[in-house]
């Protein structure tokens, strides 16, 4: 097959990479201005600025020109360089995820940005990003599909209900971002048209959460309304992002599709998802709602992509749906759990803060009574979260365990404010950590902490169970610590410390060994 080049658009970001060499024009510029030059004295230099210019344009031409690319049954082939050539081939076998998007600005030139995803990649960038035309992008996207598919088996597919993608949409929405782009907005609106029109804004905005303030303090509506339109902005684009969105199951392929202004499609090698993590925020703990993710390379890397599967729905019906698309990954139930007296040990880091705010809160305003007002009204949002950390690390402590199924886990924990379940194969376990406080050295317990193959570290911490218990789950015994495999090769490697003190860690030799 003969080699192809990618689409112009290419030619972009060929010019982007070189124009740090303008700088020679802008500093020829300052320095004629400096010296006292007139307009007529520069432009007798211009020749030098044009010629600046055109080597930026060939170099970007040189550089699309040796760019080319090949896609084989038996992988892609990548040749550059205009001086020192390079030659890359990924083998079809080892490419995990190839996804397709097709932003808003490239839908009128016919661009679709090709991305390639292996084990040997950066977990922070893209192994290959290609813009391609886009009649050849679908057709490598199409060739690695039937690749990977298998006529005796037959496709089977999920449209969820837009119902249960609004909640997904509310679910991954973050008042962060939303406050970042309109901070980071008014911001460039004072650098392009003026500070006076970006000091309107604020003024505005202003007077509106005075006017709107109903005997609250007006600071604190303010940051109350900035938190709202902040929620609102990245809900929109939350939803926005995963309208339209559809999973395929193939043979040993899985197909996500989503979007409505970007579109995005994805293929993901079945046997390399690394777990698939079930998850639940407080809010939709109560609503009784689970949204599923797939752990995979190359899926859900970048910002704007997303790593969901199976939207909101209730527990019942999302085992109906993950059984009909990835029966390989059943949640079992919890063998080993927490014992009824390590409740202290999961709400102890959410109830300092909340004994102390309102004791601090009550100092301040008995120190500074003519702001009382405002800092109860600050003591009650610093509240909000720490009951809200409470309650989800509540949850937890009656959630929370390991279950096995043959070679699958399940791990049930808390983190970053959700309760997780994570089923993940055997094979997928690089390292399990037993950490053991004195406190958990009287009646044999500790936390385990499972790290999992994965782009990036991913650790897994399951609180306060028992050791022989989990010493059994793992295939372990208590007196030499080596997985029972019978003949297969070790599945994990083990290691416990006492970790009494955060800066102190050191290698510890169990009680049950000593003699």
């Amino acid at each position: 097959m003969s080699e192809h080049r990618t689409h112009l658009v290419t030619l972009l970001q060929m010019i982007w990479r070189f124009l740090f060499l303008l700088i020679f024009p802008a500093a020829r510029g300052f320095l004629t201005a400096l010296s006292g030059g007139n307009v007529a004295e520069w432009l007798d230099g211009a020749w030098k600025d044009i010629l600046i210019i055109a080597a930026i344009l060939l170099l970007a031409f040189l550089q699309w020109w040796c760019l080319r690319y090949r896609w084989e049954s038996v992988g892609l082939s990548i040749r550059r360089g205009v001086l020192f050539r390079q030659r890359m081939f990924i083998p079809a076998a080892k490419i995990i995820t190839m996804s397709l998007t097709r932003p808003f600005y490239l839908k009128p030139v016919g661009g679709v940005r090709l991305r390639v995803d292996t084990w040997a990649g950066a977990g922070n960038s893209t192994d290959i990003s290609l813009i391609l035309p886009k009649k050849a992008a679908e057709s490598i996207f199409s060739k690695r599909e039937n690749a990977l598919s298998d006529l005796d088996f037959a496709p089977r597919e999920y449209h969820p209900k837009g119902l249960y993608v609004t909640c997904l949409a509310a679910i991954l929405s973050s008042s962060f971002a939303g406050v970042l782009f309109f901070a980071t907005f008014i911001s460039q609106t004072g650098s392009l048209l003026g500070q006076e029109f970006a000091d309107r804004i604020t003024g505005t905005f202003e007077r509106l959460t005075r006017a709107i303030a109903w005997g609250i303090p007006p600071a604190t509506v303010a940051v109350a309304y900035l938190i709202i339109f902040g929620w609102l902005y990245s809900f929109i684009r939350n939803l926005i992002r995963h309208k339209n969105f559809v999973v395929r199951r193939r043979k040993n392929e899985l197909y996500i599709d989503s979007g409505i202004i970007t579109n995005r499609s994805y293929s993901i090698r079945l046997d390399e998802i690394n777990y698939i993590d079930i998850r639940q925020s407080l809010v939709t703990k109560l609503l009784g709602l689970h949204s599923v993710f797939v752990n995979a390379v190359g899926y859900g890397k970048e910002k704007d992509d997303i790593s969901a599967m199976i939207p909101a729905n209730p527990w019942e019906r999302l085992q109906r749906h993950l059984h009909f698309l990835l029966p390989e990954f059943a949640a079992s139930p919890r063998q080993v759990k927490p014992n009824g007296g390590a409740i202290f040990r999961f709400i102890l880091d959410p109830l300092l803060p909340t004994l102390s705010i309102p004791v601090a809160g009550s100092v301040l305003a008995m120190l500074f009574p003519s702001w009382a007002d405002f800092t109860y009204s600050i003591v009650w949002m610093a509240m909000l979260p720490c009951l809200w950390f409470l309650a989800v690390r509540l949850l937890d402590f009656f959630s929370s365990g390991i279950g096995r199924q043959g070679d699958m886990f399940t791990l049930r924990y808390s983190s970053r404010g959700q309760l997780h379940i994570v089923v993940l194969p055997r094979e997928r376990i690089s390292q399990i950590v037993l950490r053991q406080s004195p406190i958990q050295a009287f009646d044999r317990r500790c936390d385990v902490l499972l790290y999992s193959m994965s782009e990036k570290k991913t650790r897994h911490h399951i609180r306060n169970l028992d050791i022989a218990q989990v010493m059994e789950i793992f295939d372990c015994n208590e007196t030499s610590v080596i997985p029972f495999t019978g003949d297969q090769k070790p599945m994990i490697s083990l290691t416990e410390y006492l970790h009494p003190f955060p800066n102190y860690l050191r290698q510890w030799n169990p009680f049950w060994k000593k003699r």
